[in-house]
């Protein structure tokens, strides 16, 4: 039997009074919604504590091989969570937080507040691929970035040495050739100091060509002087830089200078005439004596056979 006031009733009738009270009180002393008000309520949804990727950042990467390869990962509001990056390909763990899980040394994370990017250094074409970052919520919430490797090259035209009349015009121009159009700055440099354009000297200056897969950059350099010789770089962002020596000469030193334009050295004339003049005497001894006997005769109007 149970007693509330005055009333008594039987176990099971107050069981079911119970219940009833239970389902038909509101907690706090709200009102059921009867579906006027809604719900924000979203079934499997992960508990990410308010941790979000900027979706901002890029996800598709080109690198160079042999450079540095970054992979950006910016999360907001990380709180506790953690941060890891995978390789899709074999789901290797690389990196959780800053520590490294792989013994390619290769690979490290740079984190910096909100930033967590995966650098691979000294990039070849098998780190191609997917990679992605993740936020330790449950279940995971992740970030794919697809790294594309490609080869670009520099070249310089002309020879590797050049000489300039004092006074011309130093007149170079660099190549850069990419599978695909993420071409970089290109920058010149004279003994590993770069090209100022807006230098007191005056007289630099810069043309840029852009074409599919290919960037032209001309440097010219007005009324060169001995100051001007050196090392000259052409330095793209992503490829390797190529090389050409300048030399700026006198009029005296310069014969073979061609005025106001690049030329090539010609010092190996000498070394080719030489080795041809050899190759004809060597060859003059071959020939059968009996044409120089022959020759004799006729001049002495001796009548002999041979």
């Amino acid at each position: 039997m149970m007693i509330f006031g005055t009333r008594c009733c039987s176990w099971p009738s107050g069981t079911a009074l119970l219940l009833s009270l239970l389902v038909t009180t509101p907690v706090g002393g709200r009102q059921e919604d009867t579906g006027a008000s809604r719900q924000n309520i979203m079934w499997g949804q992960a508990e990410t504590g308010g941790a979000h990727f900027d979706t901002t950042t890029p996800t598709n990467i080109t690198a160079v091989m042999g450079h540095r390869a970054v992979l950006p990962c910016t999360v907001r509001d990380l709180g506790q969570k953690d941060i890891s990056w995978i390789r899709k390909r074999d789901l290797h763990i690389l990196t959780i937080k800053e520590i490294s899980y792989t013994s390619d040394e290769r690979f490290s994370v740079l984190h910096n507040k909100d930033d967590w990017n995966l650098t691979i250094s000294s990039v070849t074409f098998r780190d191609a691929g997917i990679y992605e970052c993740q936020i330790s919520t449950s279940p995971k919430i992740s970030r794919p970035i697809n790294l594309h490797v490609e080869v670009q090259q520099a070249q310089i035209l002309g020879s590797s040495e050049v000489f300039v009349k004092n006074g011309s015009t130093i007149s170079l121009t660099c190549h850069v050739t990419s599978q695909s159009e993420n071409f970089g700055a290109v920058a010149w440099y004279r003994d590993k100091v770069e090209l100022d354009y807006d230098s007191p000297r005056g007289g630099v200056s810069l043309e840029i060509e852009k074409k599919p897969h290919k960037t032209t950059t001309k440097l010219f350099i007005t009324r060169a002087v001995k100051a001007d010789s050196g090392n000259y770089s052409c330095v793209p962002e992503n490829a390797d830089a190529a090389h050409v020596i300048v030399h700026v000469v006198s009029g005296e030193e310069s014969a073979e200078v061609k005025t106001g334009a690049s030329s090539r050295p010609y010092a190996c004339d000498g070394i080719v005439l030489l080795t041809v003049s050899v190759l004809l005497l060597l060859l003059i001894q071959t020939v059968d004596a009996s044409w120089y006997i022959r020759i004799l005769l006729l001049q002495s109007d001796v009548n002999w056979t041979l």
